[in-house]
């Protein structure tokens, strides 16, 4: 009984594997072509039943983490990983499970960071049910962030000029690309003036970018 049970539990993590392979890139274009299109999908699914939701695509904090894990991917092609200095860093990236947990949480950072600026911003307690929606969405927005953003570094990371080009043009089109993208979500959820969503969206990505500094230098020092 318990073998049939493993069987079962095997054919559907098959099954959704498979299914990953069709929706991820398919969610990925959509995120990047139509971004406030998806962040309005996301209200949609969250009303239908658990077993409906995202039906076809992937649920946003699945593909945030499906996301860093196909840039680890790019990372492992281009033998690039990443090597500790410390006891902790060594633990942390040593490790391929530690690693992409790591890159996950280091990612959702942002996510987190815009959610909970806006809820303050609109006076919104702050709850897992007022978190969740503006949290989804945000995963959404972040994942093709988080693709480019560690795939660009890859290329930074390896010798020769023309690929540290490459690596920092790819860098700074993210960001300006997750910039943009913010300000649009942040300007739709405010409903404030462009130079008040603009200082927002400033808020939102430097507050991210000193939280993730601070943990990578704490990895890189113990």
């Amino acid at each position: 009984m318990d073998f049939l049970k493993l069987l079962r539990s095997l054919e559907e993590f098959l099954y959704e594997l498979c299914t990953w392979f069709l929706f991820f890139p398919r969610t990925l274009y959509r995120v990047i072509v139509h971004p406030r299109r998806m962040a309005q999908y996301v209200n949609t699914e969250l009303t239908q039943k658990l077993d409906k939701q995202f039906d076809d695509a992937i649920s946003p904090p699945m593909f945030l983490m499906l996301a860093v894990l196909v840039a680890h991917g790019v990372e492992l092609l281009m033998h690039q990983q990443i090597v500790g200095i410390g006891q902790l860093s060594r633990t942390v990236f040593g490790n391929e499970e530690s690693l992409l947990l790591y890159r996950s949480i280091t990612f959702a950072v942002w996510p987190l960071i815009a959610t909970v600026h806006m809820l303050r911003r609109k006076k919104t307690p702050l709850t897992r049910e007022s978190l969740r929606r503006p949290f989804f969405m945000q995963c959404y927005l972040t994942a093709p962030f988080a693709v480019a953003l560690s795939s660009s570094m890859v290329f930074v990371r390896l010798p020769g000029e023309l690929s540290t080009r490459i690596g920092l043009t790819v860098s700074v089109l993210a960001f300006l690309w997750y910039a943009a993208v913010q300000a649009g979500w942040l300007k739709v959820a405010l409903q404030r003036s462009w130079p008040n969503t603009i200082l927002s969206t400033l808020w939102v990505l430097l507050l991210g970018i000193v939280i993730n500094s601070v943990i990578g230098w704490a990895l890189l020092v113990n």
